[in-house]
């Protein structure tokens, strides 16, 4: 069978082909084609293959897919001749002849994770937490997961302490947060600076999270895990903390940092001080989803924090959640709209 073969381009590198044999996600950060473009969101378009061409669909990205300069709405069919255009970045169905004048990449699924750079062999890796495995154990060189997909990774391998939790009947609020493009800020930053903006953010969360009365689960880099006994003390937190750091950024314009958080509440396991469970999962893969500066949740942790009315939510999305079943509802909070009138 031929699978229909796309161009990517990207200003200052060479192109790259790739055959397209199963969806595939493009984007920033995901499970899929990973571009190296200021302007394309995290996960940012969905391909489908489709006989001889490819079905293009937007995943919700801030600055829109393009097809011939018109913002799609929804799955479109890329036309021989068309132009894809995300941020700077250009696709395109190549011809049979152009195709088999280039390296072809066969993208297989949106299991594994391809670094678009300027080479003509891509790094790949296995990415089981939403993200490419970048350094680490296991990890190529080159290539260093999120800090989030660290945390979740080292829930499953190390044990944690399990938070007290008064009167929820082992019910718990979890969240996950990470600093949004770490890796790149760090490197431009040096060593020293970036330093000093980590110690910052970490203080930051860590002073609200003991205001609400939340507990440090893990810790790792930029990246944490934290429970609270009540879904509105998380929010809560997380609000101060986003107030704080866009504080931060308006009077250090050279270090400001945007965090993303995601938020679940549900029913844990706790066994002999380990905390584990679909919900731990669940709420990592909210955080994944989470755009910089945003804090996104659970439909569960929107109908119980939502109740007094003092918390306001955007649109709903139905998303998938890599390795949980079935469809899940999630939300943005509008934390920008929060005022505290006590």
């Amino acid at each position: 069978m031929a699978y229909p073969v796309i161009v990517i381009k990207q200003e200052g590198r060479k192109p790259l082909h790739v055959q397209v044999r199963e969806p595939i996600e493009i984007g920033r950060e995901c499970d899929g084609v990973i571009l190296v473009d200021g302007q394309a969101s995290r996960r940012h378009a969905l391909l489908t293959p489709r006989g001889e061409t490819v079905l293009v669909e937007d995943l919700g990205s801030t600055n829109g897919t393009l097809l011939d300069g018109t913002r799609i709405t929804s799955a479109v069919v890329l036309m021989r001749g068309a132009i894809v255009r995300i941020g700077d970045t250009v696709l395109q169905l190549v011809t049979d002849g152009a195709a088999e004048a280039a390296p072809v990449l066969a993208a297989a699924g949106v299991g594994r994770s391809t670094i678009v750079t300027g080479g003509s062999e891509p790094e790949s890796a296995d990415a089981s937490f939403g993200g490419p495995v970048r350094g680490g154990a296991g990890g190529p060189a080159g290539i260093r997961e999120t800090s989030i997909d660290a945390v979740a990774r080292a829930i499953e391998t190390g044990p944690l302490p399990v938070p007290k939790v008064e009167g929820d009947s082992g019910t718990i609020t979890i969240v996950f947060s990470d600093i949004e493009s770490s890796t790149q800020r760090a490197t431009s930053m040096g060593d020293a600076s970036w330093m000093k903006v980590l110690t910052a953010h970490n203080n930051i969360i860590k002073r609200h999270v003991d205001e609400w009365k939340g507990t440090v689960v893990k810790n790792q880099g930029d990246g944490f895990m934290l429970t609270f006994g009540g879904a509105r003390r998380a929010l809560r937190a997380m609000i101060s903390v986003q107030q704080d750091l866009q504080r931060f950024a308006a009077d250090n314009p050279e270090q400001g940092v945007r965090v993303r958080v995601g938020v679940h509440v549900g029913e844990v396991i706790a066994e002999d001080g380990d905390i584990f469970g679909k919900h731990v999962m669940l709420a990592a893969r909210v955080g994944g989803l989470a755009e910089g500066g945003q804090v996104l949740v659970s439909s569960l942790v929107k109908e119980i924090a939502g109740a007094r009315g003092d918390l306001a939510f955007g649109d709903p999305a139905v998303v998938a959640l890599k390795g949980i079943e079935g469809e899940h509802i999630v939300y943005p909070l509008l934390w920008e709209e929060f005022e505290d009138d006590a």
